[in-house]
This record gives structure tokens, sequence and C-alpha cells, in this order.
């Protein structure tokens, strides 16, 4: 119950803020044009990768503060606290004094961007790792009505600061809006983080960082690999085509960004209770409980929120947005692929908690090759933006693919219930993909043109998609479930008076 309360008080929070988050994007969009759109994509790769900077640190309050508190070691979660805010200190300075470098690096090697623009990228980033500290923190002690809170407030800030500014200077506005946006989010997120657990001590104890930095080093870099992963395909679209290819290519990336809050909340409130599991004990069922079931209904609700999307996307593209129509079909095509991205994150939250980092990095590598490989050759087969959002969803269903037969393996299912899971677990998406084939060839304007013909259309396909699934076993117990819960939350029950 505690798990299904705390994704309630997360996702209430998301639910608040990534509305916010999807109007900023159009007003980005519409703000910058393509072209400008395109050089904003890739100036956010900054904040992207500079996580590295951190050596990891920052993720070791979420894999031990909360395993220490499973065992009631208070002692060493406040070192572990202390030792980590004194290493965000040290990155923080070390990027500052590469902002000040920037100016004549920039040049060298990146002569088409304006070095100002990414000397105050790199300011963002410093700032933005007291903000990741203290969310951190919080999400560590599960106190996600707080952590919920924070996600709303960073993303109206967004708002008020990125769109405004964008819109009155262009992109100039958008990079000053962000460093504010970021600098105000971390005041807040300190703020409340010491109102709720107490202060925070800086610890520069070189013992105390080393270890810090070895738990988590290897978490963060299987992360910013992961984020290199991720956004590749912009780094080669860059290259191989320009700016505006990347600029029709974003506005996809900002629509699959909103399926992704589903995921991110799930993993967000599940990897703390994971990791607390682990200190407590590490019996099997007990953590397929908080693994396996989750992700099952995770996947049939990415399924129907696909949907949804492919049904509006026709009127975001040709509508609100028509300079980005040319990305209509790369967007939709990114969009079907990324269910298996979505859909790793549980998995990949056991291989943490579980000490396998060695082995998911070896998975991240692999994918990271095969999607540089596809994207760069389905280009050069004349494919252009589509081809990547196809080599970008390749790769996320290899990766996927590669870390649930561990995951399942590691949890004791043997080599043919591994792969029969599996095979369930992808099924919400292969259905909705054979009939997006089987409707596009019968009523192909559904996904070109948005019509009210287009929407009754997608209620019929809503019901044919989840029809599919509760004829599956492994599903009809999960609707089952939910309908009950449905009808006890919602559904008033009439009691008669007891005859008198």
């Amino acid at each position: 119950m505690s798990t299904i309360k705390n994704v309630s008080y997360y996702l209430a929070g998301m639910v608040l803020s990534k509305p916010l988050g999807f109007i900023l994007s159009i007003v980005v969009a519409k703000s910058l044009g393509p072209f400008d759109f395109g050089s904003w994509v890739t100036l956010m790769l900054v904040i992207s990768y500079s996580p590295i900077a951190c050596f990891g640190a920052v993720e070791t309050l979420l894999k031990k503060v909360p395993f220490f508190l499973g065992r009631n070691e208070h002692a060493n979660v406040t070192e572990i606290e202390n030792a980590v805010m004194g290493s965000v200190v040290l990155s923080a300075a070390l990027v500052l004094v590469l902002a000040l470098f920037s100016p004549f690096i920039v040049p060298l090697l990146f002569p088409g961007i304006d070095p100002l623009l990414v000397m105050l990228m790199l300011v963002t980033a410093a700032t933005s790792y007291f903000s990741a500290y203290f969310n951190n923190r919080v999400t560590a002690y599960q106190d996600f009505k707080v952590v919920g809170a924070i996600g709303f407030i960073r993303s109206a800030l967004a708002l008020l600061f990125v769109g405004s500014l964008s819109w009155l200077w262009g992109l100039r506005g958008a990079v000053i809006g962000y460093l504010l946006h970021e600098f105000f989010v971390g005041l807040i997120t300190m703020i409340i983080s010491i109102r709720s657990h107490g202060r925070v001590g800086v610890s520069y104890n070189r013992d105390s960082i080393i270890s810090a930095v070895k738990i988590g080093f290897p978490i963060t870099l299987l992360s910013w690999i992961l984020t290199l992963n991720g956004t590749v395909d912009r780094v080669v679209l860059g290259k191989m085509l320009g700016p505006l290819s990347v600029g029709y290519y974003g506005l996809g990336i900002s629509i699959v960004s909103t399926l992704a809050l589903i995921p991110l909340v799930v993993g967000r409130v599940l990897y703390p209770k994971v990791n607390k599991q682990f200190g407590q004990t590490q019996e099997h069922d007990a953590i397929k409980r908080l693994v396996i079931e989750p992700t099952f209904a995770l996947g049939v609700l990415l399924a129907n929120i696909q949907l949804v999307l492919l049904i509006v996307m026709p009127y975001l593209y040709n509508s609100l947005l028509p300079k980005f129509q040319p990305g209509l079909l790369a967007g939709e095509v990114l969009l079907l692929g990324s269910f298996y991205g979505c859909l790793m994150r549980n998995g990949s939250n056991y291989l943490i908690a579980a000490n396998q980092e060695r082995v998911f990095l070896r998975y991240i590598l692999v994918t990271l090759l095969f999607n540089i490989g596809c994207d760069v050759c389905l280009v050069k087969a004349g494919l252009g933006v589509c081809g990547v959002a196809l080599g970008t969803s390749l790769a996320g269903l290899l990766i996927n693919v590669l870390v649930w037969n561990r995951v399942l393996v590691s949890l004791k299912f043997d080599s043919a219930q591994a792969r029969r899971k599996q095979f369930e677990l992808y099924l919400p998406n292969l259905f909705l993909v054979a009939i997006v084939v089987v409707i596009n060839f019968i009523y192909p304007a559904i996904f070109q043109k948005f019509s009210i013909g287009g929407v009754l259309v997608g209620v019929l396909l809503f019901a044919v998609l989840n029809g599919l699934l509760y004829n599956v076993s492994a599903y009809r117990s999960g609707f089952l479930e939910w309908n009950d819960a449905f009808r006890r939350r919602f559904v008033p029950s009439f009691k008669g008076k007891p005859a008198s």
C-alpha cells in the first residue's frame, strides 16, 4: 500500500508538472523555429552529460541511504550525506573553472556554437549538482510528497523563465532562462530538504569521499553512458544532416519525454525500496513483487498512452507547429519504439541494487555501438530522420532484451520461463504495432491528419488493444484487480437498512 501511495504522490506532482513541460516544449519550439530549436536541443546535451563530473557521488545517496536506513544505522547515513555534499562542492568548482576557459576551447572544437551559450550552460550544470543532491536526499528518505512538489515547482519555474525569455530573446533568452530556473529550483529544494530531514554538513574527508565515489561512480558511469546512448541519435543527426534535422527530430523527443513520465515515476519510487529490501533481505519472491509485477502494469499503461499520442500528434505537427511537419513520421516511429526504453527502468534498478553494474555497463556499451552503427547506416541508406528514429528504437529493444533476460535469470527463472516472461512483457507494444500497421493500410489518414473520425477510430483501437491484452492470462488478473480497485474507490456501495 505504501508503494501505491508513494507512486500516487509522485505521480500527482508529475501529472501537474508534465503538461507545463509539454507547453514549454511547444513555446520554445515556436519561439525558436526548427534551426535554433535544433541548437537548443544540442546545447541541452551539456546538461545531459554533465553529471559525469560528480563522479557518481550523488547517486550514492539513493543507493546507500535507504540501505542504511533499512538497518537503522543513522551514523552511516550522516557520514554518507556529508561526504557526498563535499564531493558536490568540489565537482561544481571544477565545472565552473571549465566554464571560465570555454570561450577559448569552444571555438576550436565547435566553431558553429556561441561560446557564451556553452559557458552559461556549464554554469547551469554546476548549479544543478546542488539541486540534484537535495532532490536525491529527499528521494532516499522516500518522502515522495515533497519529491512530487519539487517536480511541479521545477516545471513551473522552467515555463516561467525559459518560456518567457525564449519568447523575448530567442535562443540566448532560453539559455539564460534555464540558468535562472535551475538556480531557484536548487534554492527551493535545499530549503525543503533541510526543513524535512535536517541540516547537512560538508565533509572533505578524503577516505569518505573516495568511498562515496567508489559506490556511486559505477552507477553514474552507467547513467552517463545510458544518456549517451539515448542522445547519440541527435549527435549523429547534427553531424550528418545539420541542426534543422535535429530540430525536426527534437520535437519528437519532447513528445516521447511525456510518455517517459510514468516509468520515471514508478522507477523513482521503487529504486530506494529495492535497495532497502536488499538491506533487509534478499528473498526472491519479495523482490519479484517490487520489480516484475509493476512492470507488467506499466507496459499496459504505456501502450495506451502511445495510442493516444499517435492520434494527437498530427494535430500538433500540422496545426500547432506546422514548421515541424517534416518530422511527423519520424516522431511517430520514435514514439512506438520508445516503449522498450521506458520499460527497462525497473530491470536496471534491480541490476544496480544487486551490484551487477559491470554486466549492465557491458549491455549499454554494446547497445551504444549498435545504435551509432544502425543510425549511420540508415541515414546513409537515405532514410534520413526516420532512419535515426528507427535505429534508436531498435537499440532500445536490444538493451531491453539484454537487461530483462539477466534480471529474470538472476531471479531464478529458467531459460524457457525467462523467454516466455519477456515475450509477455512486450505484448502490449507488439499488439499496438500490429494494430497500427493494419490500420495504416486501411485508413492511413488517421496518423497523418487529425480529425473527429480519427478520434473515433482511436477509441475503437483502444478497445481492441485492451481486449487483446485481457485475453492473455498474464494480464487478465491485472485487469480484474484494477477493476476491483476502481469500483472500491469510485463506485459507492448501497446497503439496505436493517429491518426494524
